[in-house]
């Protein structure tokens, strides 16, 4: 079973085409771990709608580039407000932790 984002409810259903699904999967990566703020979940619905307007399109054999840019652009954005967090080496977090001590 799919688990569905707080605040996604509106979002998930039973008729996704391959482009939606694919960005609720990469979505669903990328948010694991992480608290969204207002601004992230706006992003990430864009991300969605734009996916399904690409499927749209492509169902009726239109080009879809434009909108696949505008996927692309979402998703950057999403990257560049929320990086990813960086891992400290274990050997220098235990250096850490007994300077503290």
């Amino acid at each position: 079973m799919q688990m569905t984002l707080e605040g996604f409810e509106d979002y998930y259903g039973p008729n996704e085409g391959l482009q939606e699904r694919a960005t609720k999967e990469l979505i669903d990566s990328f948010v694991e771990g992480r608290a969204l703020n207002p601004s992230a979940r706006y992003v990430c619905k864009t991300m969605i709608n734009i996916a399904r307007n690409f499927d749209a399109l492509n169902a009726k054999g239109r080009d879809t580039s434009r909108v696949m840019a505008q996927l692309l652009a979402w998703y950057q954005e999403l990257e560049t407000k929320f990086p990813a967090e960086k891992e400290i080496d274990p050997a220098l977090a235990g250096l850490l932790q007994e300077a503290q001590a």
